[in-house]
C-alpha cells in the first residue's frame, strides 16, 4: 500500500521531471515531501507566480512536463496569472494546489480552497486546458492520466489538479498512471492541398511565429523557405525562429518590427502562418483592403482560425514540426537554391540621444554573448526594442510573450531554464517595473546557485505605458516613479553580484565580466528616458 503523494512523485520522476518549483504550505506538504522523496529538486520561490513561470521556463528549455505547486488559498490564486500564461504560450505544465481535507469541508477553515470562499478547481479552469479538484483516492488515477494526457497531446498547455490533505495521504493498493507516448498528429488531406497554393502564388510570404521555437520546428523553416525562395518574417513573439542574418529573413512585423516587414505583409497574396494566431501585435499595420488571397495557417488551437482576415483559409491542424516534416518529404524537384544576392538591410537607424539608448545596446549585445545562449524577455518597452534590434544568431534563442503580455514572467522562466540547462548561458532582460514586482526571484537564483544574468532596463517610469499615454490622451498620470528604485542596490541585498552602466562601454565591460564569475549578476541600465519605443502602432483613442 502507497499513498496517493507516493504515486504522484513517482509518476513524475518515471516522467523525466528533475525540478519542482512552488512555495510549501501545510495544504500541500505531503505531496512536496514525497517528491523531494523521490529524488525530485524543489526550487522554493519567493511568489507562487515566479515558481509558475520557472516551472514554463523549466518545460521550454526541456520539452518535458513542467511542475508548480502551491498550498491552498492564495497561494493557489497567485499561481493562476502562471497558468494563464503558460496557456497562451501552449507550455505543458502541471500545476497543483493543496485543499484542506475532504472530511473537513463546511468548516471554516484558513486559507480556504473550497466553493465556500476561492474555490480553485474552478478558478483554474479558464486559465488550463483541465482543472479537477481530486476528491478520492481512487479517483486519482483516473485524473492524473487525464491531465497527462492533455498537457502533452498535440495541443499542449497546462492543466491543474487540486489536491485535498487527507487524498494525498490516502493509502492505495494500487494506481495505475500511463505515461503519454507522442503521437504524430498530421492534416494530411490539407497538406496535400498546400503545394498547389505555392505554385500559384506570385508574392508568398511565410509568417512565423512563437510556435515554429514551441515545436522546435527551425529546420522545418528553414527547409520550407529555402526549397521555394520564400521570404520570412517573424511576428514579435516569434522573433528567432529564423538567424537575423539569413537571406530570406525581412525582419519583424507588427509592435516592434520594422516598416520593411509590415510593407510585405500588406503586398503578399498568400500568407503561410506558422504557429501564430495573428493577433493585435502582429497584424496591427495591415490594411484591411490589403488582407492576403489565401492564408495557410498551422496552428493546433483552431480558435481563431480563418477569424481574423478575409482571406480563403486552409488550416494545418497538429504538430507543426510533424506537419511540415510530412509535407518537405512530399518534394520530388530538387530544392530551389537559396538567393546568393545579400541580405536585405531592414533595419532603420540608431536614435541619436544624449545618455544611453537601449536600442544601442540591443544592437550589440548578441555579439558579446556566447551562440549558446537563451536569452528571456520580459514585457514592456524593453522587450519590443528587443524584438527590433536584437541580433539572434541561434533559432529558438529568443524567448519572448507578446499575447498573454505579463509583467515579470521572464524572470520566473530564466531561472526555470536555468535549473534545466545549468552549463548554459541563461540572460534575461527585464524593466523596472518587472523587476520591483517579481525582483525578489533573484535570492531565489541566489539561493539555489542558479547563476542567471539579469539586465535590468531602468528609466524610473513605466515606460511603454507613459509614450502610449502620452501620445493618446496627452496625460501620464500613474506612469512616473517619484521614488525610483536602485535596482543594483536592491540584488546586493538579495545576494547578486551587481553592476550599474550609463555607457555602452560600462554595459559591454559588466556583460563580460558577468559571464565569467559563474554568479547570479544583475546589471542595471539606466537609459535615456526619451527614448521612443517601437511600440506607437498600438495606441488607443479615448472619447
Amino acid at each position: 500500500m502507497r499513498t496517493v503523494a507516493d504515486y504522484l512523485a513517482e509518476t513524475l520522476r518515471n516522467l523525466g521531471v528533475t525540478h519542482v518549483f512552488g512555495i510549501i504550505g501545510k495544504s500541500i506538504c505531503p505531496a512536496v515531501l514525497k517528491m523531494v522523496d523521490y529524488g525530485l529538486e524543489f526550487i522554493p520561490g519567493r511568489h507562487e507566480s515566479s515558481s509558475g513561470f520557472a516551472a514554463s521556463g523549466y518545460a521550454l528549455q526541456t520539452g518535458k512536463l513542467g511542475v508548480a505547486f502551491a498550498t491552498s488559498g492564495p497561494g493557489g490564486t497567485n499561481l493562476i496569472t502562471a497558468a494563464a500564461h503558460a496557456k497562451a504560450n501552449n507550455l505543458p505544465v502541471l500545476f497543483i494546489t493543496g485543499h484542506q481535507s475532504i472530511q473537513e469541508l463546511g468548516l471554516p477553515q484558513c486559507q480556504d480552497s473550497s466553493s465556500y470562499l476561492a474555490d480553485l478547481a474552478e478558478m483554474f479552469k479558464p486559465a488550463t486546458l483541465f482543472s479537477k479538484l481530486v476528491e478520492r483516492g481512487d479517483h486519482f488515477g483516473t485524473l492524473l492520466n487525464h491531465a497527462l494526457s492533455i498537457a502533452l497531446g498535440p495541443n499542449k498547455g497546462p492543466v491543474h489538479l487540486c489536491l485535498p490533505f487527507d487524498v494525498q495521504t490516502e493509502l492505495l493498493s494500487q494506481c495505475q498512471i500511463v505515461i503519454p507516448e507522442p503521437e504524430p498528429l498530421l492534416s494530411v488531406s490539407n497538406l496535400n492541398r498546400i503545394l498547389p497554393l505555392i505554385q500559384q502564388s506570385n508574392r508568398p510570404l511565410i509568417i512565423a511565429g512563437k510556435g515554429v521555437t514551441r515545436a522546435r520546428a527551425h529546420d522545418e523553416l528553414l527547409h520550407l523557405a529555402e526549397s521555394f525562395n520564400i521570404p520570412v518574417i517573424t511576428t514579435p513573439g516569434g522573433k528567432g525562429a529564423i538567424a537575423w542574418d539569413h537571406p530570406l529573413y525581412h525582419g519583424p512585423c507588427g509592435v516592434g518590427g520594422f516598416p520593411h516587414a509590415d510593407d510585405m505583409l500588406n503586398q503578399s497574396d498568400l500568407y503561410i502562418v506558422l504557429g501564430s494566431r495573428l493577433s493585435d501585435m502582429t497584424i496591427c499595420n495591415l490594411k484591411p483592403d490589403n488582407h492576403p488571397a489565401h492564408l495557410i495557417q498551422f496552428d493546433a488551437d483552431p480558435t481563431f482560425v480563418g477569424k481574423i482576415l478575409s482571406a480563403q483559409t486552409l488550416h494545418i491542424t497538429g504538430d507543426l514540426k510533424d506537419n511540415l516534416q510530412y509535407l518537405l518529404g512530399t518534394l520530388e524537384d530538387p530544392p530551389t537554391p537559396v538567393r546568393t544576392t545579400p541580405p536585405i538591410d531592414y533595419t532603420i537607424p540608431l536614435p541619436d540621444l544624449p545618455l544611453l539608448s537601449l536600442a544601442s545596446v540591443l544592437d550589440e549585445m548578441s555579439d558579446l554573448l556566447p551562440y549558446d545562449h537563451t536569452l528571456f524577455v520580459d514585457d514592456g518597452s524593453h522587450g519590443f526594442h528587443a524584438v527590433q534590434r536584437y541580433k539572434v544568431k541561434k533559432p529558438g534563442s529568443f524567448v519572448f510573450d507578446a499575447y498573454f503580455a505579463c509583467m515579470g514572467n521572464a524572470i520566473g522562466m530564466a531561472i526555470g531554464a536555468k535549473a534545466a540547462s545549468p552549463e548554459e548561458t541563461i540572460v534575461c532582460i527585464t524593466g523596472d517595473g518587472c523587476f520591483m514586482m517579481l525582483g525578489t526571484e533573484i535570492n531565489t537564483a541566489v539561493c539555489n546557485n542558479l547563476n542567471v544574468i539579469f539586465i535590468v532596463v531602468n528609466n524610473k517610469q513605466l515606460d511603454m505605458a507613459l509614450k502610449g499615454m502620452e501620445k493618446t490622451t496627452g496625460r501620464i498620470d500613474g506612469t512616473v516613479y517619484e521614488v525610483p528604485m536602485d535596482a543594483a542596490k536592491f540584488a546586493e541585498s538579495l545576494g547578486a553580484v551587481a553592476f550599474q552602466a550609463e555607457t555602452l562601454a560600462e554595459f559591454s565591460s559588466a556583460l563580460n565580466t558577468a559571464q565569467t564569475l559563474n554568479r547570479v549578476t544583475v546589471i542595471e541600465l539606466l537609459t535615456d528616458r526619451d527614448e521612443i519605443p517601437p511600440t506607437a502602432h498600438r495606441t488607443v483613442t479615448l472619447n
